[in-house]
């Protein structure tokens, strides 16, 4: 086995190490984004598309915005363009205009977007262009934006657009005070990223010394990951999108005995997708939020009484045995939490149907213990060479049931053409059953005949025939897009909602291309001569004994009916709105645009009969 060197391997604890950059995520908080958008006359220049640079800059903040809002709405959002006419506009700066304020989102702001969208020529007419702007001035206007925010924030982000590759070109002075405003920029903790538009875009103009000045001047590689070209809107939604956070599910000690013990923290592989929008109960006459509250009561009194008085209790041998609160967690805490080293086994030992639940990735933790990375790496290195795995005795938290548990090691993979890591080094954890889990399907055996070999041969071909490039990671939840889609079309007041390419649907046609004439083949091959598919044999059901019909309820005859006898019958809710309304015309009472609750409302309230 080709092994790869970990990068904890010769990693030396001299008590100096930056955790702070590795793992800032443990200090919580909102992601702050601001797109700043050049609103010169370049970027409004039409394409042969009839497309801008500006209506791509605006295209994907609608499209950013609208994927915060499925998946982390509680982030903020700004929208500021600069080089507009502008002026004398007190406090801010000139040829700067705030297009959205850095606030959370909702749906009157991807409406505004909406608009501008659809009328970009009206937006242009408005706020007009100037050349006369100070791009130091726009990089303070946004850091100011952030610096107002009272929200507690993580990550804080300016995105500048433009296809301008030299501004300020014949004014020096305004030029320095950009490189200066940028280095301020990044003192206060904020990040710069240039989305650049036009292939004659060059960075050397000016936009390399900038990045250089926020940036590491030696690391060449990442001027060049950063500097790449907009052509569409998903160009750019790909460099705003962060990357997931880094927050283990549990962070414990490894225990590998003679009170030898290492920091390891626990990562999940797969999350669960966003949630649903909490269903909530409404009154069927106003449409009133609804709350529900359960009370306790006494079985054999009936007086009320609070959660604090009552306990749990179990029946066993026909007494019950009653149990505090204090006295059930004990009983549930079998273990302290962390890893206990069991033994090591051949990886092949481990079956692939040992899956009990999701797996997760270990990491060495050295907040935990200092030398936690260097042991690790020493584990994980030999663990690879001899194709062995730990089994391990693990229990997360204080809390939580133990499991057995089998760390598979993984070995790091780097992509051949860019040198960047796609496989992580480390540990799989995988959960085991125990004995009680595992079921005996001997008995259920089943004895197949053996297929006719030219059989098996035109299924080889089939499979060579269907194979594709599949990965999870392209495949969107087809439930989960409907949903959004139709939430998004109520929201933002579309005639339908967005159509979606439901990647779970064969390609029919591309299959049948691919396999051509072979499904014919096999299927004469497996099944015999005159077998109709169409012909289904149905199970011959038991016929109950025959019961007497329930007599039929009479339904009244509302039409015959006058409308005091519908009412003291409860039965006004079964008419039609046209006949409440008409109803009531007639007895001179006021419908205008009642619903029909409101309708059913005023008949009892005329009447002067009580509503059922």
């Amino acid at each position: 086995m080709t092994q790869t060197p970990a990068p904890w391997a010769g990693i030396i604890d001299d008590g100096d190490d930056n955790l702070d950059t590795r793992e800032g995520w443990m200090w919580g908080g909102k992601n702050a984004i601001i797109f700043l958008i050049d609103a010169t006359e370049p970027m409004f220049e039409k394409h042969i598309d009839d497309s801008s640079y500006f209506m791509t800059c605006i295209e994907a903040c609608k499209e950013m915005m609208l994927q915060a809002v499925f998946h982390q709405d509680k982030d903020l959002f700004g929208i500021v363009a600069y080089g507009t006419k502008h002026v004398n506009q007190g406090a801010q700066a000139n040829h700067i205009t705030t297009v959205q304020d850095l606030s959370c989102l909702n749906a009157d702001i991807i409406k505004e977007l909406l608009n501008i969208l659809g009328d970009v020529d009206k937006f242009e007419n408005k706020h007009g262009h100037s050349n006369n702007f100070s791009l130091a001035d726009a990089l303070w206007h946004c850091s100011s934006m952030v610096s107002k925010c009272t929200t507690k924030l993580y990550e804080k982000k300016i995105f500048l657009m433009t296809c301008n590759d030299n501004p300020h070109a014949t004014d020096p002075k305004l030029q320095n005070d950009t490189r200066m405003r940028a280095r301020n920029v990044m003192e206060m903790g904020l990040e710069l990223k240039i989305l650049p538009f036009g292939m004659t875009f060059t960075f050397d103009n000016f936009f390399k010394e900038v990045y250089q000045i926020m940036q590491d001047e030696n690391d060449p590689s990442i001027l060049g990951h950063n500097f790449k070209i907009v052509r569409e809107v998903k160009d750019i939604v790909a460099c705003v999108a962060r990357a997931p956070s880094k927050r283990s599910v549990s962070r414990v000690l490894w225990s590998l005995g003679n009170d030898i013990k290492l920091g390891v923290a626990a990562y999940s592989f797969v999350r669960s997708a966003p949630p649903f929008p909490k269903k909530q109960k409404v009154t069927r006459l106003n449409n009133a939020v609804v709350t529900s509250q359960v009370s306790i009561f006494r079985t054999d009194t009936g007086e009320a009484i609070s959660a604090a008085e009552t306990s749990k209790a179990i029946k066993v041998g026909g007494q019950t045995v009653t149990f505090e609160a204090e006295e059930l967690r004990r009983v549930k805490r079998l273990t302290s939490s962390g890893l206990v080293l069991l033994g090591f086994k051949p990886i092949r030992t481990i079956q692939l149907w040992y899956h009990k639940k999701k797996p997760v990735f270990i990491y060495p933790e050295e907040r935990k213990v200092k030398g936690s990375r260097t042991l690790f790496a020493a584990l994980h290195e030999r663990c690879l060479a001899r194709e062995m795995c730990a089994i391990c005795y693990f229990t997360p938290r204080t809390s939580a049931k133990p499991s057995l548990v089998a760390l598979i090691p993984l070995a790091e993979k780097l992509d051949s053409k860019t040198n960047t890591q796609f496989v992580p080094p480390g540990f799989i954890l995988k959960f085991l059953p125990y004995v009680d889990n595992i079921r005996d399907l001997k008995e259920q055996e089943v004895n197949c005949s053996r297929p006719d070999p030219k059989m098996v041969s035109v299924a080889e071909e089939v499979i060579d025939k269907m194979r594709f490039k599949f990965s999870p990671s392209n495949i969107d939840n087809p439930k989960l897009q409907k949903h959004w889609s139709g939430l998004e079309a109520l929201a933002l007041g579309y005639a339908e909602p967005k159509e979606f390419v439901d990647f779970t649907v064969p390609e029919y046609e591309a299959i049948d291309a691919r396999i051509n004439d072979l499904a014919e083949t096999f299927s004469s091959m497996a099944f015999p001569d005159g077998y109709n598919e169409a012909v289904v044999k149905k199970a011959v059901k038991r016929t109950a004994p025959a019961k007497t019909p329930a007599p039929k309820k009479v339904k009244p005859d509302l039409n015959n009916m006058s409308m005091e006898n519908i009412a003291n019958q409860g039965l006004v809710e079964k008419l039609t709105v046209d006949k409440l309304k008409s109803y009531l015309i007639d007895e001179d009472v006021k419908v205008g645009k009642m619903k029909k609750a409101e309708l059913v409302e005023a008949v009892y309230h005329h009447l002067g009969i009580q509503q059922p």
